[in-house]
């Protein structure tokens, strides 16, 4: 049987999409906690500044259910345990440092989704 080659095409992901149950509630929650700059807003999604090249948007979704069994991206950072304290400090649900590498742990943002953070 020969495998046939496939040319990649896809250059990156520009964007996540993260769904939310309060579309205004959780674009204060990343902006207060994380930060992020609002780049724009519709009725229904708005997208936050993190990075060049980098897409973060909130979708307000009317059967929401919080992604809670697995994280569906992760946040790099620079410093995991520096982050960790600063989030904790500011209220926000996460767990302990994860074992292995890369250094890591989760969090739970004001929707109840989980999110990884780990370190470069």
């Amino acid at each position: 049987m020969s495998e046939q080659v496939v040319e990649q095409f896809v250059e990156r992901i520009d964007a996540v999409f993260l769904p939310v149950k309060n579309l205004q509630e959780s674009l204060k929650w990343y902006q207060d906690v994380f930060g992020f700059v609002l780049r724009w807003r519709n009725e229904r999604m708005g997208g936050l500044a993190i990075a060049p090249n980098c897409g973060f948007h909130l979708v307000q979704v009317s059967d929401f259910h919080p992604i809670n069994k697995y994280t569906p991206f992760n946040f790099a950072v620079k410093d995991v345990e520096e982050v960790r304290n600063r989030l904790q400090e500011k209220g926000v649900t996460v767990s302990g440092l994860r074992p292995g590498e890369p250094k890591r742990f989760d969090l739970t943002d004001v929707n109840g989704n989980m999110i990884s953070v780990i370190q470069l």
